[in-house]
């Protein structure tokens, strides 16, 4: 089964690595995300995970090691 434009550049996306990510402030909306590309967001309850699949916002909250 062919792979869209959208699937492909998630996949590139995905398999690259990133040297540093960027924090931003509250949360963000279905629309501002990439399929599958993880976001990560602070808020005054703490640090969070965001990912976009199928279309269905994601939340993770990440805990101090």
């Amino acid at each position: 089964m062919a792979m869209s434009k959208e699937e492909r550049l998630s996949r590139k996306l995905g398999h690259t690595k990133q040297e540093r990510l960027q924090v931003g402030k509250g949360s963000p909306s279905v629309g501002e995300l990439r399929e599958g590309v993880p976001v990560l967001r602070s808020d005054k309850k703490g640090l969070f995970e965001y990912v976009k699949h199928n279309g269905i916002l994601y939340k993770k909250s990440l805990d101090k090691a």
